[in-house]
């Protein structure tokens, strides 16, 4: 049986952490990979947030996860036992760089509100859905689950957790529990690519016009990098992004781009709850519909938009400005913001 150089780690969003019981990746042999524990998961969805010591990390593709689950906010258990898709991870994880560099390092088991799980590759340049699960709620008697404190209560342990995160207790008396189906809006599949488009805006007209073939310095991109709501993201800088591929709602894209020797570098945030529900309309019924997300470019005009489009549209439909934010730099110095930025600072670095 094959052997891959694989670490293992959990994952659970920020607002709505877990603490596991346990949670395994098994093989036909029964070897197992325990998912190391954290107290609790709770960080970026997708994210290697518990870290993993041994001696020997190589292992057989995993075929099973069996694991058990505190949604703590839901203050509920959960149990899954689901088969993997081993063949196509193994092939997934053989695949080949230019650099010869491993495209991935770990497998992350990510924890969600009402007994969702998710299964990712993830590598410093790529992470990919391995796979999305639904488990089901149990009960665990806290004696089990806290052998060490069997005096504990569930509602102790809960909030216990709640009360020492204060975006976690604020959130949960804001907004109560999340909606029932906000995780599989989340990791909803659609078929788009990222078009960046570097042309010169017509501030009369309000339309948009190609560069001439003498005009000089004209913007040419280096590379795109892209995240999105399932827990993916790329930074590999080849052209995967630039072509229609199944993926997540884009959560945050990076342009880099050269106009002779200055350096651009464009980070756009987009807010899912407006884009999701745009990206939703223009499939419908038809879920292998082809579709562009364009990103429009005058950086000499401090000009930007951002628009959804597919084949037989007579226009592109613009985006509004509240669904996303945008800063620009030219040669390390900022050039353009947009009026509702509030990213905190740094926040580029992922």
């Amino acid at each position: 049986m094959e052997r891959f150089n694989i670490y293992v780690s959990g994952s659970a969003p920020a607002l709505w952490p877990t603490d596991t019981f346990f949670a395994m990746l098994w093989t036909d042999d029964e070897l197992g990979q325990c998912v190391p524990k954290l107290y609790p998961y709770s960080g970026k969805w997708g994210e290697i947030l518990s870290t993993q010591l041994l001696d020997s990390n190589y292992s057989p593709m995993p075929r099973r996860l069996d694991m058990v689950w505190l949604s703590i906010v839901e203050r509920k258990f959960y149990s899954i036992e689901a088969d993997l898709p081993w063949q196509e991870m193994e092939q997934l994880w053989k695949q080949p760089t230019d650099d010869d560099k491993p495209l991935f390092t770990h497998i992350v088991v990510g924890m969600a509100p009402y007994g969702q799980a998710a299964v990712w590759f993830r590598g410093y340049r790529k992470a990919v859905l391995v796979s999305w699960l639904r488990g089901t709620e149990i009960d665990v008697p806290m004696e089990q689950f806290m052998s060490l404190r069997p005096d504990v209560t569930l509602d102790e342990n809960c909030d216990f957790y709640i009360n020492n995160d204060a975006r976690v207790k604020e959130n949960l008396l804001t907004n109560g529990l999340p909606d029932v189906n906000l995780f599989d809006g989340l990791m909803a599949q659609y078929c788009y690519r990222v078009v960046p488009l570097f042309e010169v805006w017509d501030d009369s007209k309000e339309q948009w016009h190609r560069y001439q073939p003498d005009d000089t310095n004209i913007p040419v991109l280096d590379y795109v990098e892209m995240s999105c709501t399932d827990g993916t993201m790329d930074k590999l800088h080849d052209d995967f992004l630039t072509r229609h591929h199944q993926r997540g709602c884009p959560e945050q894209i990076n342009l880099v781009w050269h106009t002779g020797k200055s350096e651009w570098l464009m980070y756009v945030w987009l807010d899912s709850r407006v884009v999701a529900p745009l990206l939703k309309r223009f499939y419908g019924a038809h879920r292998d519909a082809h579709v562009d997300l364009l990103v429009h470019c005058d950086p000499l005009k401090r000009h930007y938009e951002l628009a959804l489009f597919r084949y037989g549209m007579q226009a592109p439909q613009l985006l509004p400005n509240s669904s996303y934010q945008m800063i620009v730099f030219k040669s390390m110095f900022e050039n353009y913001i947009s009026d509702n930025y509030d990213q905190p600072s740094g926040a580029w670095v992922w």
